[in-house]
């Protein structure tokens, strides 16, 4: 029974009908080996489909949208939480960072694509903190889906990254934002609405850069 209920909560398990005989006829009430069937119908789908309904709903982010209330861990690192302007919490929530807009880089710590970006977005991070009018106003966040502690130390050793990288070990935010891939950018205005969204590198910084200080009230 152990190994039958294990194969039953695989995703890629589906459940298939009774033979023809066996299937009840819409005119005639079940028999006892109908019934058998079509009470074994519920267990099934319980165990092999069923997901919390805000998980089945969630879509990418796209332009126009808000998010989710996405609950991150704090960074340990006491820079990361100035310059979010965050304080000693366990957790946070992206309106609690301080500024009038946001991107959101969400990455994996394996992720080629992400690699590629590393150097641009660092070159992108200081051009705006060299801005007088932006550097106050921009702030970069990086979400490491599935990414631990050590990974995102090394990844940050790795590529040089300037700006915070919160870890999403458990994929938990991930998940709330549709499980896009990597890498996935926003950004977000004051009320965390979504204005800009990009899926994959983004080849034009420059032009990019302009897109932010244009946003920037």
């Amino acid at each position: 029974m152990h190994t039958t209920l294990n194969r039953m909560k695989r995703p890629w398990l589906i459940w298939l009908p009774p033979p023809a005989d066996e299937r009840p006829d819409p005119g005639r009430r079940p028999g006892r080996r109908q019934r058998r069937w079509l009470g074994l119908v519920p267990v099934v789908l319980l165990l092999n489909g069923f997901q919390p309904l805000a998980a089945r709903e969630a879509v990418v982010p796209s332009v126009g949208g808000t998010l989710p209330k996405l609950s991150l861990e704090t960074p340990a690192d006491e820079g990361d939480k100035k310059y979010l302007g965050l304080g000693k919490s366990g957790r946070f929530f992206l309106q609690q960072v301080d500024g009038p807009l946001l991107l959101v880089e969400i990455i994996g710590v394996y992720c080629p694509l992400c690699h590629k970006q590393a150097p641009g977005f660092n070159r992108l991070f200081q051009r705006i903190q060299r801005d007088p009018r932006l550097k106050t106003k921009v702030k970069f966040l990086a979400v490491a889906a599935g990414g631990t502690a050590t990974e995102i130390a090394y990844l940050r050793q790795e590529f040089s990254i300037p700006f915070p990288v919160i870890s999403d070990a458990r994929f938990e935010a991930h998940k709330l934002l549709g499980e896009p891939r990597t890498p996935f950018t926003m950004l977000l205005d004051r009320n965390r609405k979504v204005v800009f969204a990009h899926l994959g590198v983004i080849e034009d910084l420059d032009s990019f850069f302009h897109k932010i200080a244009g946003l920037v009230p």
